[in-house]
């Protein structure tokens, strides 16, 4: 074999080695961490699969391997491919058109990926695989382990709910941003109560963190019943990137056209990242929302001043609940921000769960739940009280002043 022969089949070796070697990782971690039997059988069959392709490259050529290549095949590549294709074959549909909870696409554009791996594993797999690799980032050991015991627990109840099953993960449309593939798909969950004939129903729409659109956030937030709760996918959760603002609109927009909502009666809530999801849509259609609810909050401050946001904050509602033990998003930071808000004139409430940390919105889900459900109704009901500091009243019980001094 030349030289140049040899220099390419160690490159195209090398290429093959690369995704072949994490199908393996990648199986292997679903196997060891999974939760499900479902989500361990699609990891054994990814660590097959990538033991066969990994021979095919690298022993392909040698003469134990040409005679043991028949019965290498003939056993391995049916028992990984039974290995997916049952799990497949159950996985969940993405539940009706018509239940009570719903995956649904901007101008009903878009279909459900129900064969995607990403359905086929269950998303309690990925989320305690997800967690345990924290483990190596930002997050610390402690940390991960309340965010396990906090957010699997809701995994399991939704497996017993029907609907909840049948709705399938949409948290792959997350990794598509990883890889840079077209992450906008314009999907977003839907949860509709019951209603009664002629009944127009205030709206939540839920903006999701760093890590994708979870089932876990809609669980918590359906368990209250009083309202629709909207949950739109965009990628990762990088809600400043291009054309984030443009779609909370458009979907902000099109439920209340399709559904049995108030558009009068249309909030805007963000969860971490989300936050600046809120605070971008607002200045794209600064009348469309009825409030704004930044929940343990990254904030972008230099656009709260700007005219499209300012020119509302005589009729602009905000709310701010943060734990008081966040290590990420430090409590001076959202008492600054809210501050600032309060100095340009808005009427801005700020609660603080002193005991609580970045994960509130699952550790305290019926108090934070009760907070905003009884904010909500207070900004459908009447106009906001003018400000305790203009007024001389005390905030709302459980609510404190806040700052007048910048951060």
């Amino acid at each position: 074999m030349s030289l140049l022969k040899k220099i390419l089949v160690g490159l195209l070796r090398i290429l093959a080695g690369v995704p072949i070697v994490s199908l393996i990782l990648g199986g292997l971690l679903f196997l060891v961490l999974g939760t499900t039997l479902r989500g361990r059988s699609v990891g054994l069959s990814a660590v097959i699969l990538g033991g066969v392709l990994f021979c095919s490259v690298g022993y392909w050529n040698r003469t134990w391997f040409k005679q043991v290549r028949r019965r290498f095949y003939g056993v391995l590549l049916p028992i990984s491919l039974l290995l997916y294709l049952v799990p497949m074959l159950v996985a969940p549909n993405g539940g009706t058109g018509d239940g009570r909870v719903r995956n649904c696409f901007l101008h009903g554009e878009g279909a459900f990926p129900r064969y995607s791996p990403w359905n086929v594993i269950p998303e309690i797999d990925q989320i305690a695989v997800g967690i345990n690799l924290l483990r190596l980032r930002q997050v610390n050991a402690a940390e991960a382990t309340r965010l396990r015991s906090l957010v699997l627990p809701i995994y399991e109840a939704m497996d017993k709910d029907a609907d909840f099953h049948a709705l399938g993960s949409v948290i792959g449309m997350g990794y598509r941003e990883l890889v840079r593939m077209e992450f906008r798909t314009g999907h977003y969950y839907l949860f509709l109560p019951e209603t009664t004939s002629g009944e127009k129903l205030p709206c939540l729409i839920f903006l999701h963190g760093m890590g994708g659109n979870t089932k876990s956030c809609l669980w918590v937030l359906s368990q209250q019943t009083k309202c629709a709760v909207i949950a739109p996918t965009f990628g990762m959760g990088n809600w400043d990137r291009p054309e984030g603002a443009e779609f909370i609109v458009e979907v902000a927009r099109e439920v209340p056209a399709t559904l049995p909502i108030d558009p009068e009666r249309v909030f805007l809530m963000g969860y971490s990242n989300g936050a600046m999801g809120v605070t971008r849509a607002a200045i794209k259609a600064p009348g469309l929302f009825k409030g704004l609810i930044y929940l343990s909050p990254i904030t972008e401050d230099e656009l709260f001043s700007t005219k499209e946001f300012s020119t509302r904050s005589q009729d602009r509602r905000i709310l701010f609940l943060h734990g008081g033990r966040d290590q990420r998003i430090p409590r001076s930071f959202v008492e600054g921000t809210a501050g600032l808000l309060k100095r340009l004139g808005f009427d801005v409430r700020l609660k603080v769960y002193d005991e609580e940390d970045h994960y509130l919105l699952f550790s305290q889900s019926e108090v934070v739940l009760g907070d905003i459900m009884e904010w909500m109704t207070a900004q459908s009901g009447c106009r906001p009280e003018s400000s305790s500091q203009s007024t001389g009243k005390a905030p709302p019980a459980g609510f404190q002043e806040l700052p007048s001094v910048s951060r």
